[in-house]
């Protein structure tokens, strides 16, 4: 391995390191017939900042 390779690699690490969260990708929930709201597998029920109700994913 050159040196090259070496702060290529480190750059690209460096980069890779302040790279943002990704936005969670909310879904619909369903409600029964009483307007309660549920979620598939792997989400649960949340409220978003402007009051929405959705399913955010799971956080693990």
């Amino acid at each position: 391995m050159t040196l090259k390779h070496i702060v290529l690699g480190a750059f690209v690490l460096g980069v890779a390191a302040c790279a943002k969260e990704p936005e969670p990708v909310y879904l619909q929930p369903t409600y029964d017939k009483v307007g309660t709201p549920s979620c598939v597998a792997g989400y649960e029920v949340a409220v978003t900042d402007e009051g929405a109700t959705v399913c955010a994913p799971i956080a693990q």
